[in-house]
């Protein structure tokens, strides 16, 4: 087998009695103080004669036995390879001694999720630390963890379920192991993978909910949810998932029943009202104007007096320019985003009305339809529904109220198609009301 043409592939021979030992590592992805401190010197001392002594005297955990097929393998994922030399005659069988290096961040705040009470930790981009967090706040024996390992990268993942949700459990993993068949090598982070599982890239709505903060993971594991772990990402993929999940938040878990019942409805109305406000504006100012007050037609005419443009125009230009911000607030350190967000806000607001190409009532409504967009609960609702005002507003303008209603017939139909971990995901009626009611939403 020939060495790759890479700088951090390191051959050492060492060289004892009759025996000579190669070891192989690759210096970017093994610990070095393992070798040195705790491999070199029990192998200077016994001196082994074969790789199943050197495995007997050798004091760490998790030693293979391969061949040489496997050497590149096993180097990749952290691994001293071992071969023993005789008379210059290399033994068939390779040892590899697991000496990973993680550097990883420690635990630390949420960066997304808020939660007013409870602790404030979140996950990180190591898989042990991630389940340790989980394991501490659920000791239970109930509570069932299957190790995985996806695509040519050998990627880490753990699947966590209690007692009661194997089937799901089941279900989960086989289409983890489906997806990850044909994938490429590196898997970026457990969203991007999300998009490969069933459903994942076909709709707004995503089939799966992520959870930054471990007590969120928690209460989805005693809610009969599966919990998806992976190495390298700080969010846990949460399924099945329903669309009622989207407007539920870790201070929920934290807040009367009654009050988290009324919250709840509030973000209910805040959705619906994110994509009507401005869409039924453009429609009835277009087309039956005359369905305003007296007043506010007076109001309105004196607003657009100086405005070259259409509503729809307006609506558009604004709602973009708004998605425009938030893009480029998105990109700037944290403590720069707020102030850039608010100056943003107010100069080009002020600028537009007073240079004539936006009146002051558009103005208004667009900065209400962004607020009750960011009252949404979750991160990725918030985005989606910044995206989805554009076919409403072009909807409104084409066909009036007649096209609010086909917005929303259209939309409903695919929220209405769309399955997480074969369950569907809209679920209304009687049975999500009964558990806000029993106390166990």
């Amino acid at each position: 087998m020939t060495t790759p043409k890479t700088d951090d592939w390191n051959t050492y021979h060492l060289a004892l009695q009759e025996r000579t030992y190669r070891i192989e590592w690759l210096s970017s992805m093994v610990d070095q103080q393992v070798m040195q401190e705790r491999f070199l010197p029990m192998l200077q001392l016994h001196k082994p004669h074969s790789s199943e002594e050197m495995k007997r005297i050798l004091p760490i955990a998790n030693i293979e036995i391969k061949t040489y097929i496997d050497k590149h393998r096993y180097l990749l994922q952290g691994y001293i390879s071992v071969t023993i030399e005789t008379a210059g005659v290399a033994h068939p069988d390779v040892l590899y001694l697991p000496s990973k290096k993680n550097n990883y961040r420690g635990i630390e705040a949420p960066l997304e999720e808020f939660a007013e009470s409870g602790p404030m930790e979140a996950f990180t981009e190591s898989l042990e630390s991630n389940v340790n967090m989980i394991r501490r706040r659920l000791m239970s024996e109930q509570l069932h963890i299957r190790n995985l390992v996806l695509g040519s990268g050998k990627l880490p993942v753990a699947i966590l379920n209690m007692a009661d949700n194997v089937m799901e459990a089941d279900r989960l993993t086989y289409q983890v192991e489906q997806a990850s068949i044909d994938h490429a090598i590196a898997l970026l982070d457990i969203s991007s993978f999300a998009m490969l599982l069933p459903n994942g890239t076909r709709t707004f709505f995503s089939p799966y909910d992520f959870a930054e903060l471990p007590l969120r993971a928690v209460h989805a594991l005693e809610s009969g949810k599966v919990i998806m772990l992976m190495e390298g990402s700080r969010k846990a993929l949460i399924a099945p998932t329903s669309f009622e999940d989207s407007f539920k938040t870790a201070s929920d878990l934290f807040s009367p029943r009654y009050y988290v019942m009324l919250i709840r409805i509030l973000r209910v109305a805040c959705f619906i009202m994110a994509l009507m406000l401005t869409p039924l504006y453009v429609a009835v100012s277009t087309y039956n104007f005359q369905m305003f007050p007296s007043k506010i037609i007076e109001t309105l005419l004196v607003s657009r007096y100086r405005v070259p443009f259409s509503p729809f125009v307006e609506a558009l230009f604004m709602e973009i320019l708004v998605l425009i911000q938030l893009e480029a607030v998105t990109r700037l350190p944290n403590k720069l985003s707020q102030s850039a967000g608010i100056v943003a806000g107010i100069v080009l607001g002020t600028a537009a009305v007073e240079a004539g190409i936006v009146s002051n009532v558009m103005l208004v409504l667009v900065s209400i339809s962004s607020l009750l967009t960011l009252a949404s609960a979750t991160v990725q609702l918030r985005g989606m529904l910044f995206f989805l005002k554009v076919p409403s507003l072009l909807l409104a303008v084409m066909l009036g109220l007649p096209g609010i209603c086909m917005f929303w017939f259209l939309l409903l139909s695919r929220l209405f198609a769309v399955r997480s971990l074969d369950k569907p995901l809209a679920l209304f009626g009687i049975h999500p009301l009964s558990r806000y009611i029993k106390g166990k939403g």
